[in-house]
C-alpha cells in the first residue's frame, strides 16, 4: 500500500518513454450513452487503457501512436502519468488508478484514469475510504474542488455528467496521510448466510447505479441491457446455498431475462416479474448455488435482454446456506 508521505526526486520518474505506444487511434466519441459502435469503442478503450498500464508499471514501448488525437491526449496528460505507480486498489469497473508521491514540495497524489463515464455525474471509487484531502478534474485550471463522500467500503465523488475527455479524463485526488482502504469482499453471517446489498454492489455500466434514497435502496436505473453488477463475497462453509432476491419492476416493464452467475457453470436464468412499481419489492426464491469449498466467490447479475423500459430495481441477493458439507481442513 502506498504512502501518500512519502517524497522522491523527479529524477526517478520514468514515464516519456513508457507513455508512448504503437499503432493508430481514432478520436473515440465524447459523452454518456448513446455509446459507440462496439467495435470501435472496444478498440479506443483497450488502447488508451495500454498507454495508461504501461506508464503504471513502467513498460516502455518502442513507438508513439500514429494518431494525431491520441498524441494529442497524451500530450495533455503527461503530467497525470509522469512517475506514477500503482495505488494499490483494486482494478475498478470505470479503468484504473495510479499514485505519485510528493515531488519538489507539491503534495502526493492519486489520479483516477475513467475511460467508462458514468451518465449519473457520480463516480464510486471501490475500495477506498479516506486518506485525501481533495478531489478535482485534471483537465480543470483552477482545481474547484469536487464533492466526495463515503458510500460503505468507497468514496462517491460528484463529477460533472459529460466527461471532460473524449478519450479518457482523469479525476485528480489529493493526497493526505496514508491512503485508506477497505476490502469490497461481502463476509457471511455467524449462521452462514450472505446479504448482498444493493449499498455493496460494483456497478459495470454507464447508466445501472445504487440509488441511495430511503424509498429506493436498490440498484436501479437499469435502463441499458448492457449494464450489469456483482458482489465479491466470502463463505465459510461448503453447501448448497438457497438463492432470494428483492426485485421490483414498474407496470409494463416485466419480461426481462437476467442471468445470476457464480463462475461459468453455475447459472440461474430468471424472468423479471412485473410487480406494479421499480419500488415495489417482492422476494422470490431464483434456484441455488452449489459451493463446493469454502473461499471467496463473485455473484454476477447480467442482462440477456430488455423489453420493457428498464430491467428491474434489485434491492438484494441473499445466499442461505440449505446443507453445509464438513468444512476442509
Amino acid at each position: 500500500m502506498p504512502n501518500g508521505a512519502d517524497v522522491i526526486p523527479r529524477a526517478t520518474a520514468r514515464c516519456v518513454a513508457v507513455m508512448m505506444m504503437a499503432g493508430s487511434l481514432a478520436v473515440a466519441a465524447a459523452g454518456a450513452p448513446p455509446r459507440e459502435a462496439p467495435a470501435q469503442g472496444d478498440e479506443q478503450r483497450q488502447a488508451v487503457r495500454d498507454v495508461i498500464l504501461g506508464a503504471i508499471h513502467h513498460r516502455p514501448q518502442r513507438d508513439g501512436p500514429a494518431d494525431p488525437s491520441t498524441r494529442a491526449w497524451l500530450d495533455a496528460h503527461r503530467e497525470a502519468l509522469d512517475g506514477v505507480r500503482p495505488s494499490g486498489l483494486a482494478e475498478q469497473p470505470w479503468g484504473l488508478s495510479a499514485v505519485r508521491p510528493g515531488l519538489e514540495g507539491n503534495p502526493p497524489l492519486m489520479f483516477l484514469y475513467v475511460l467508462d463515464w458514468h451518465a449519473s455525474g457520480r463516480l464510486v471509487v471501490y475500495g477506498l475510504t479516506g486518506g485525501f484531502k481533495r478531489a478535482y478534474l485534471f483537465n480543470d485550471p483552477d482545481q474547484k474542488e469536487l464533492p466526495a463522500m463515503p458510500q460503505g467500503a468507497s468514496t462517491v465523488i460528484d463529477v460533472p455528467r459529460d466527461p471532460p475527455d473524449r478519450l479518457a479524463s482523469v479525476v485528480v485526488l489529493e493526497l493526505q496521510g496514508k491512503l485508506e482502504m477497505a476490502p469490497l469482499v461481502v463476509l457471511p453471517s455467524d449462521d452462514g448466510h450472505v446479504d448482498l446489498h444493493a449499498r455493496d454492489a460494483i456497478v459495470h455500466g454507464r447508466m445501472v447505479r445504487y440509488e441511495p434514497d430511503p424509498q429506493k435502496n436498490t440498484v436501479g436505473y437499469w435502463t441499458d441491457a448492457r449494464d450489469w453488477v456483482s458482489w465479491p463475497f466470502e463463505v465459510k462453509q461448503p453447501g448448497t446455498y438457497a438463492v432470494d432476491i428483492l426485485q421490483g419492476c414498474g407496470k409494463g416493464s416485466g419480461g426481462s431475462t437476467v442471468e445470476f452467475s457464480i463462475g461459468p457453470t453455475q447459472v440461474l436464468k430468471v424472468t423479471v416479474e412485473d410487480t406494479g412499481g421499480f419500488q415495489n419489492f417482492v422476494k422470490r426464491r431464483i434456484g441455488e448455488f452449489k459451493v463446493e469449498k469454502a473461499d471467496r466467490y463473485t455473484l454476477t447479475v447480467k442482462p440477456v435482454n430488455k423489453p420493457g423500459q428498464a430491467v428491474m430495481d434489485l434491492r438484494q441477493v441473499t445466499l442461505t446456506p440449505v446443507t453445509n458439507a464438513p468444512a476442509e481442513k
